[in-house]
């Protein structure tokens, strides 16, 4: 089993104070065992002033990490905060990496970092992780589909959850990812989780009753990019339907697109702007691929928090066993965040209400990646569960360990 440890700060420019009442929280002398790895989240002044590199240097175990505007763990309310959770274990164990620039190419730095971890790999515990946690930086031209496209292949279709990071800035600058205390532009970081039994996910999605009803036909795109819908330039497809006035759209994150796959799943796409007449989205849109345009608003995100955490938290009351899980993560997407508008906690608040007998850790991001179940395969090494690794956007994704 997996033990988790958490703590946060608010104190970004005393060092020594921050550092200081991080370690009196995780209580480390006492608590940690054999086999151990951190996660944390941070506001981009912790590691301006210095506490992110020193905070990692106190601690004897890898630490992946990345900025995000907010993010939480039972007992945290600041606006400004830095959280991080150790994972802890004597018969589970954690091997961790960074890859090297993927601005140019992503293929080989994710196979080297892929095998790294897997030549680190503990004895006894099999041949396969049993989850990678995945941070990505932010590219404007990689999408969170490539690098699942790329890590799906090499590493056959393991779980991942995670997220692409993110900031508080409006302008997206100092979005960094981090390891052992080194910020990276464009590094992607991985936490194997070996022989921790088989982890639970549950997702949030956008229901029928929050779709427009304005279906059409992507008929022409580019990885993220849409040119056209229904035979038509895009923006004169929404400005048909009142999305778009004088080739401008008009409430860009309330708009999430909703995409019907051939094989039947439904993914969200949430739209950042637009260049030279095309539409960007935050992830990867198919061509020939039936959407359809959803509104959501402060309530939904509020609604679709408490369904979700409550099928979780129903779930684990059901399947608890003499303290079987040690606790859950939470990933959600910035554009949840933004419809909350100035009620920064409220989807916050759902988990902690609902989730609280287990630690947890909650952090907002560009992109979540979170598994589907697929059918369960047979092999010389008996049956296991399959799980489609798929890249969302306005989701809100939880992880049980």
């Amino acid at each position: 089993m997996v033990q988790i440890l958490s703590a946060h700060t608010s104190e970004t420019d005393n060092v020594e104070a921050a550092v200081t009442e991080i370690l009196k929280q995780l209580d480390l002398e006492h608590r940690l065992l054999r086999h151990s790895a951190a996660l944390m989240y941070y506001y981009a002044d912790f590691a301006q002033t210095g506490v992110v590199k020193s905070l990692c240097e106190k601690l004897p175990f890898p630490v992946l990490a990345g900025t995000t505007s907010n993010s939480a763990v039972p007992g945290s309310r600041e606006d400004i905060t830095l959280t991080i959770t150790v994972f802890t274990s004597d018969d589970c164990a954690f091997t961790a990496g960074i890859s090297g620039p993927l601005k140019t190419d992503i293929y080989k730095p994710l196979k080297k970092l892929h095998d790294s971890i897997l030549e680190d790999k503990p004895e006894g515990m099999g041949d396969v992780p049993a989850m990678f946690f995945m941070i990505t930086p932010y590219l404007p031209d990689v999408t969170g589909d490539d690098y699942l496209g790329v890590l799906n292949g090499i590493s056959d279709n393991v779980p991942i959850f995670g997220s692409i990071a993110f900031t508080h800035a409006a302008d997206f600058q100092n979005i960094k990812t981090c390891f052992n205390g080194v910020e990276y532009d464009d590094a992607l970081g991985l936490i194997a989780f070996w022989g921790t039994g088989k982890p639970k996910f549950f997702l949030s999605t956008i229901p029928e009753e929050q779709l427009l009803n304005h279906r059409a036909v992507i008929t022409d795109s580019y990885r993220n990019r849409i040119k056209r819908i229904n035979g038509v330039p895009v923006l004169e497809h929404l400005e048909s339907i009142g999305l778009a006035k004088d080739g401008k759209l008009e409430g860009i994150a309330s708009f999430p697109l909703v995409l019907h796959m051939p094989d039947g799943t439904r993914l969200v796409r949430t739209i950042y702007g637009t260049e030279d007449g095309e539409l960007l989205c935050s992830g990867a849109v198919r061509a020939n691929v039936s959407m359809e345009i959803s509104f959501c608003d402060k309530d939904f995100v509020i609604s679709s928090a408490q369904k979700t955490a409550a099928e979780c938290a129903q779930w684990l009351e059901e399947n608890q066993e003499e303290g079987r899980f040690g606790g859950v993560l939470v990933i959600s997407c910035a554009a949840r965040r933004w419809t909350l508008g100035t009620d920064v906690y409220a989807e916050i608040h759902e988990v902690d209400t609902r989730l609280n007998k287990l630690p947890y850790h909650f952090a907002y991001a560009r992109g979540e990646f979170c598994p589907i179940p697929g059918k369960t395969e047979s092999g010389s090494g008996g049956s296991r569960d399959s799980f489609m690794n798929c890249f969302y956007n306005y989701s809100m994704c939880i992880c049980v360990l």
